[in-house]
């Protein structure tokens, strides 16, 4: 055991996009960063759609044109479809937002690509080392290295993004029951789809299937490969008694819009599954520590919120930890919990009214004022934030409101 206290300014648990941008951030406003990660990268991770939000902070931390150099599938925008209904919105007819475009990317890379940016720039970042204690009132953080060895550092904050690891909710006993409804997703990767050629080939499209029992993501790569998952409560998934592939072999042979987009298509590996995943927290943030990403909430895939909320967050906590350093006054109530919660409620009132087939009913209304399909559009876009949008600043109950004006009509 090594028994010497290594001191660094920050210690951020987790290189995932969260880590990585505070990383980035931090070191470049002159503040000595260690980040641990309990992984070898790269390696696999679902949540490969971004949004154009995601692009704006990437632009903030310097880090856009690393992940500009890697040459991802530009994403324009989203459709939604169902037997009966088509609703297309693409990211440019917007409510002025900055960005209008984001990136469909491979999680392996995108992640890998952030962190060597941060190490970059300065970052100290260690692989395949778990954190296994921390002392709040010390703010000392213990690792257990690859080798073994025992290593403790002493720091000023403690940022947490260690995603499904969820390591301070764990340790400190902070996880709360998630407000949503449990759900799966089913997945897998396949080569040879037939992919629009209307110029939204590398849009996502999602596809209902059923009487809202599940919907599909179809999350096209600039190589070919399409990444597919289906959502689905956990009861609807155990209802057909089958097997994780067998499932998804039949969700997408049966529903009528990726039946056509896969029939000649094949996998290119083992169809995977996660269970349960939404999560909540007690609280984002103690006297020396903060979550970020997956290691405060995360909601539902369906709206791709999931790395936009991680940068998002990153950003911001960065942002007010340097603030801190320097020996300024933050309310972090106010302008962390407050703030990302904020965020948080407007993307979970869209998962929400998804679920119960209100914001369907906003989506392919076919008499939509444009002032609301821009409104709708800087939502999907990540810009949910943005007090001008009536989503926003009216946010819990809007989007069900305005669905019982447009049954009205």
């Amino acid at each position: 055991m090594n028994s010497s206290i290594q001191k660094f300014d920050v210690f951020i648990i987790g290189a995932g996009p969260a880590g990585s941008i505070a990383a980035a951030k931090l070191v470049q406003k002159g503040f000595c960063v260690k980040v641990v990660e309990r992984q070898v990268f790269p390696r696999f991770v679902i949540g490969e759609s971004l949004l154009p939000r995601c692009n704006e902070l990437l632009s903030e931390a310097n880090m856009l044109e690393a992940i500009e150099k890697a040459n991802f599938q530009f994403k324009g925008g989203v459709a939604f479809q169902d037997t009966e209904h088509f609703e297309i919105f693409h990211f440019n007819n917007n409510l002025g937002e900055p960005f209008n475009g984001s990136f469909q990317v491979k999680r392996e890379q995108f992640d890998h690509e952030l962190i060597k940016d941060a190490e970059s720039k300065g970052a100290d970042v260690e692989f395949e080392s778990e954190v296994i204690a921390y002392d709040p009132d010390l703010n000392q953080v213990t690792v257990k290295a690859k080798d073994g060895q025992i290593k403790i550092y002493q720091t000023k904050k403690v940022i947490d993004a260690s995603g499904y690891g969820r390591v301070l909710p764990r340790l400190l006993n902070l996880d709360a029951k998630p407000s949503l409804a449990l759900r799966r997703a089913t997945f897998c990767r396949v080569e040879g789809d037939v992919r629009p050629t209307d110029g939204t080939d590398g849009y996502i499209y999602v596809d209902i299937h059923g009487n809202n029992d599940a919907w599909v993501w179809n999350i096209p790569f600039n190589d070919g490969i399409t990444s597919v998952g289906i959502v689905c409560t956990e009861e609807y998934f155990q209802s057909f008694n089958m097997a994780e592939a067998e499932f998804w072999d039949h969700i997408i042979s049966t529903n009528p819009s990726t039946q056509k987009r896969y029939a000649s298509a094949h996998k290119i590996n083992e169809v995977g599954f996660l269970s349960g995943y939404s999560a909540a927290v007690k609280k984002l943030y103690g006297d020396n520590f903060v979550l970020v990403g997956n290691a405060s909430e995360f909601l539902d895939p369906v709206f791709s919120s999931g790395v936009t909320l991680a940068l998002e967050s990153g950003s911001v906590a960065a942002d007010l930890t340097a603030k801190e350093l320097q020996g300024k006054t933050v309310d972090w109530q106010t302008d962390y919990e407050d703030y990302m919660m904020r965020g948080i409620n407007v993307f979970r009132e869209f998962v929400e009214t998804w679920y119960n087939g209100d914001l369907q009913t906003v989506f392919f209304a076919g008499n939509k004022e444009e002032k609301i399909k821009q409104a709708i559009t800087s939502v999907l876009s990540g810009y949910v934030w943005n007090k001008d949008n009536f989503f926003v600043k009216k946010s819990p109950h809007v989007v069900s409101a305005l669905a019982q004006i447009i049954q009205l009509r």
